[in-house]
């Protein structure tokens, strides 16, 4: 079995090649919970790895990129990271340092926490690219 961190590096991949099938069935759990903080209407928690990768593709979408800076195992197995994000959005730039907190749990990806460094610029960059729709549609 492949140690916490290397899972954590090829979800990266994955995400980075847009290679969604692998992530699905090797890295991230079936059940996942992922916790995404924020303002913004890809905030809040997604249940479950079609959640997530809903939300992956979204971020793909958005032209979001992320370059992880440094992860470690901690003594009781979750994998610590901070990671640049950047990317722009309508005209708006995403430029951030963020932590991430992953549990593992038999090989893959069960819950991740996410940590914003500027949360107002991440929620002003996803604002810019996903726009609600019009009235009747968002009030039915």
């Amino acid at each position: 079995m492949a140690d916490n961190v290397e899972i954590v590096h090829k979800m990266y991949g994955c995400f980075k090649s847009g290679d969604m099938e692998t992530l699905r069935n090797e890295v991230i759990a079936e059940d996942v919970i992922w916790d995404v903080p924020g303002h913004h209407p890809l905030a809040g928690t997604k249940h479950g790895v079609g959640e997530v990768l809903a939300f992956f593709g979204r971020l793909r979408a958005l032209g979001a990129q992320v370059q992880p800076l440094g992860m470690g195992e901690l003594s009781n197995g979750a994998v610590a990271e901070i990671y640049q994000a950047h990317g722009e959005a309508n005209g708006a730039k995403l430029e951030a340092f963020n932590c991430n907190y992953y549990i593992i749990r038999d090989g893959k990806i069960a819950e991740v926490r996410v940590l914003m460094g500027d949360q107002h610029n991440y929620d002003a960059f996803v604002w810019a690219g996903v726009p609600l729709k019009p009235l009747p549609d968002r009030l039915a």
